[in-house]
């Protein structure tokens, strides 16, 4: 029984995490065309991603994509959890463009103080 709510649990938690606005990873072999909202893009082989990219939480419509090369700088990690929430380090910093700031934790976009 244990197993059958998880497995219902796992294909109702993307509809729910959408409804509040939360960020779901989607694992693809090539970075799509238009990249949506709330989502993170994981390019790569499942565990083994050289790429994340996600649509500007600001608004301004921009992708941004982050290397996730081992060795290479700058360079950010994507952790997640069993929620499948994902979670990126170190915080992303628009140098260009809107200059946004701010962290994805737990599929939630945490602002960081200053100019947005």
């Amino acid at each position: 029984m244990p197993d059958l709510l998880l497995r219902l649990w796992s294909r109702v938690l993307p509809y729910i995490d959408a409804w509040f606005g939360r960020y779901t990873v989607v694992v693809v072999d090539d970075l799509p065309d238009e990249v949506q909202a709330h989502k993170l893009y994981a390019v790569g082989d499942s565990g083994q991603y050289w790429l994340a990219a996600l649509r500007c939480p600001c608004g301004c419509g921009e992708t941004i994509q982050l290397p996730m090369i081992e060795g290479q700088r700058p360079r950010w990690t994507l952790t997640l959890k069993r929620t499948r929430l994902p979670s990126l380090s170190p915080s992303i910093d628009r140098t260009v463009g809107c200059r946004s700031h701010f962290w994805l934790k737990q599929g939630i976009i945490r602002w960081c103080d200053g100019p947005q």
